[in-house]
């Protein structure tokens, strides 16, 4: 009877794997997506200390990520994107905050942001 409950314990024990040995290493960091992904984000325009301790990574590449910001940015900052922004809730994002004309399309924000707080006290 003994030997019939040694039998799991030794077939459990043969399937441990040691988590540490087999790390899979991580893939190189993506710097345009990651300054796509800050600028859509709303994350204001950060130094490379900051993206390297963000994304674990020394090396950054910061032509790539500074033309995935633009490229974001481009997105986020759109008038009619911040139309719906307004609408919804949504604080006016930071990443915005840079662009020559961002009076204009704060403006825009803030005439949807009413309007969208004004529909939903209507509600």
């Amino acid at each position: 009877m003994r030997c019939l409950a040694l039998i799991p314990i030794l077939l459990l024990s043969a399937c441990y794997v040691d988590p540490y040995t087999h790390a899979p290493t991580p893939a190189p960091t993506d710097w345009y997506q990651a300054g796509w992904d800050d600028a859509m984000s709303g994350q204001p325009i950060r130094s490379n200390p900051v993206i390297a301790h963000l994304h674990n990574d020394e090396n950054v590449d910061r032509e790539e990520w500074l033309k995935g910001y633009a490229d974001g940015q481009q997105r986020i900052c759109d008038p009619n994107f911040l139309t719906v922004q307004g609408q919804n809730g949504k604080s006016f994002p930071a990443s915005c905050e840079t662009l020559p004309d961002v009076t204009d399309r704060r403006a825009v924000w803030e005439k949807a942001s009413r309007e969208g707080l004004q529909q939903s006290l209507m509600r």
